[in-house]
């Protein structure tokens, strides 16, 4: 983004929001809201701040939204620019590992079998 477009985002008065969803931990009710992190003038910054705020694994969400007052309308304007989600973790646990192994097994004896026929 040039000097020029992020001074007009300044005198035109937008600001970028950046908002975390935290997930509750188990047994809590109600835990999970969103919650406000940060303000910034420069939509760069927003974004690089949201993508810090992710990789950090503290936050199931990152949401970045863009506000503004639309001189036409007369009214502040609100909207979601960019919903970041964390990919879940695939955990192998001990009974995954001997799932795979007996099917594994199975199909290993299946072809020796019909092989030797």
């Amino acid at each position: 983004m040039s000097a020029v477009a992020q001074s007009a985002g300044k005198e035109q008065g937008i600001e970028y929001s950046i908002y975390t969803f935290n997930m509750p931990v188990s047994g809590q009710k109600n835990a999970n809201e969103w919650e406000k992190q940060d303000t910034k003038t420069e939509r760069s910054d927003a974004i690089s701040t949201a993508e810090k705020l992710l990789s950090s694994g503290k936050y199931s969400k990152v949401e970045i939204k863009q506000k503004y007052f639309d001189k036409k309308k007369n009214r502040n304007i609100d909207m979601t620019l960019k919903t970041y989600e964390a990919k879940p973790k695939m955990e192998i646990n001990a009974f995954m590992i001997l799932v795979f192994a007996i099917v594994c097994g199975g199909l290993a004896f299946a072809v020796t079998y019909f092989l030797s026929q």
